[in-house]
């Protein structure tokens, strides 16, 4: 099931999702309120690639130690960058972008201890992924920024950050047991 080849199309799906998110910085800082739907494309053809990356590695065995790596760590760039911006452009509160960046620090340097202390490479859990998930969900929210979706922009926000605490002590756990 996994492999030794490093370039795959799964793990180039993976660079992709990351390079995406220039352009979409640029329309946002640019005029986000003008820009939200070409935004809100991008994001939506980046969770295209998150989606096809694990297709294809799957299909065609190409899970690999870079692709463990590369696909988590596009998502947190990504969804972090994003999430940082929102907050520069007073759309997202800043104790909340400090939760999602604290967290993905601390989970990025855990993984990187336990590669280099036991040689494995952890892959993200599915309570992380989901995670990651309503992240995705209340960026695109908050990218869309309609005064009509507020309540479900808040509702978001305190959902997301529960998972975040949630994700985080199953990382941790994780971590620990290592």
């Amino acid at each position: 099931m996994f492999m030794n080849k490093t370039w795959t199309i799964s793990n180039g799906l993976s660079v992709t999702r990351i390079l995406l998110i220039i352009p979409v910085v640029v329309l946002l800082i640019s005029n986000p309120r003008a820009n939200r739907w070409y935004v809100f494309a991008l994001i939506a053809l980046g969770a295209l690639t998150d989606f096809l990356d694990g297709y294809f590695a799957r299909k065609y065995s190409q899970v690999t130690d870079l692709g463990k790596i590369l696909d988590p760590l596009a998502d947190k760039i990504s969804l972090g960058l994003l999430a940082v911006i929102l907050a520069i452009l007073q759309i997202l509160p800043v104790w909340f972008i400090v939760c999602v960046l604290f967290r993905d620090v601390l989970i990025f340097f855990g993984g990187m201890y336990i590669q280099r202390t036991k040689g494995i490479v952890l892959q993200s859990n599915w309570l992380g992924k989901w995670t990651a998930g309503v992240l995705a969900i209340l960026v695109v929210v908050a990218v869309l920024n309609f005064d009509e979706l507020n309540l479900i922009k808040t509702v978001l926000l305190y959902g997301t950050t529960l998972m975040l605490v949630l994700s985080f002590v199953s990382y941790a756990k994780r971590f620990v047991d290592g």
